[in-house]
């Protein structure tokens, strides 16, 4: 059967995909916290969101950097400033921090992006250049040390202060269901550890 648009599903799909499962990562693991228990999360495809559920003043202390430097067009530097009104601070929510997606299984990209292994993946320093991380599929931890660049273990921080909400999306048939639910939920969200620049 080919792949079908259901354009109508979309909005329960979003609002579907705003409701957290999982308040603290650390529900979803095992007793270590180093690694996904293996039945909380589906082995099918869908698309995913990480959220700060967290104390939001962490998100204001000095220890959090929200400055970020990327590359733009021409190789020139663009600088921008993650803010409180970006953030959405002042509603005392929950903040979503990045949103993806993916055709096979949600408990092996959730693990992708966790890297709970380590206590760390990048290494430590202040600057606000985008560090280049150690794998493609990690953008939530490379982000979250990005923001956090002097911490030591940010799986610990990751555990206590990170949920995750998800909608399954299965199969070739959903492919273009997967790819307007994630582009919708980032352009409403703005999930910060998503931005990028176009070259």
């Amino acid at each position: 059967m080919p792949a079908m648009v259901k354009g109508g599903c979309l909005g329960r799909w979003f609002e579907e995909l705003c409701r957290i499962r999982h308040q603290r990562i650390e529900e979803c693991t095992a007793a270590s916290g180093t690694k996904l228990s293996p039945k909380v999360l589906p082995k099918d495809g869908g698309v995913y969101a990480f959220w700060w559920t967290g104390d939001p003043a962490i998100l204001t202390a000095p220890e959090c950097s929200r400055d970020l430097i990327l590359k733009g067009p021409g190789g020139r530097q663009v600088s921008l400033r993650i803010d409180n009104e970006w953030l959405g601070l002042s509603t005392e929510l929950p903040v979503p921090l990045y949103v993806g997606k993916t055709s096979t299984s949600l408990r092996s990209r959730v693990g992708q992006h966790l890297m709970l292994a380590k206590k760390r993946i990048l290494r430590i320093g202040n600057s606000a250049r985008k560090q280049k991380a150690p794998t493609t599929s990690c953008q939530l931890r490379a982000g979250i040390e990005h923001m956090f660049p002097t911490t030591k273990d940010t799986r610990a921080l990751i555990l206590q202060h990170v949920g995750f909400s998800y909608v399954v999306l299965s199969g070739d048939d959903n492919a273009a269901n997967r790819f307007y639910l994630e582009d919708l939920a980032i352009g409403m969200m703005r999930p910060p550890l998503n931005v990028d620049i176009e070259r």
